[in-house]
């Protein structure tokens, strides 16, 4: 799992091949292939593997989008590259469709089904990228804006 990370955090995962990968790991190709079983069984492993039992657990919404924009930050080396090869890689596309998938069936606690779409795009990673890079707003600047278009529209 380690040696998937590097391999995100260096835009090559999307190239590389589970033997590549293995390597990288100082382990045998049969090795991966039992314990993930593809590409895909690596990426969730990763998916599986990020920490997102705060964000499920948020008692409101001001801090679903305080934990969420957190989590975005700490794991956006990682997410940026799964989310940019998403177009290109089948198993980054998976991995991107099925966290917005769980996102949005998560956001049903806070608001009613009208307004999931809505809490949808707040909670995005895109609009967290968004923010912080085209805006150029700090990570603390992004919850606060978040919170209050969440107070306007919802």
């Amino acid at each position: 799992m380690e040696s998937v990370r590097e391999l995100l955090r260096e835009g090559a995962f999307h190239q590389s091949t589970v033997e590549q990968v293995a390597t990288r790991a100082g382990v045998s190709r049969a090795t991966v292939y039992q314990q993930f079983g593809s590409r895909l069984g690596l990426v969730d492993a990763i998916c599986d593997s990020l920490d997102l039992v705060a964000i499920k657990e948020s008692p409101d919404v001001a801090t679903l989008l305080q934990r969420t924009t957190e989590f975005w930050a700490q794991e956006e080396t990682l997410l940026s590259q799964l989310y940019d090869a998403a177009a290109v890689d089948p198993a980054a596309r998976e991995f991107v469709e099925r966290q917005t998938r769980d996102r949005y069936a998560t956001l049903l606690q806070w608001v009613d089904r009208s307004k999931v779409s809505v809490l949808g795009l707040l909670t995005s990673f895109e609009t967290y990228r968004e923010l912080r890079r085209r805006a150029g707003l700090s990570q603390r600047q992004v919850v606060a804006h978040l919170q209050k278009m969440a107070n306007e529209l919802l």
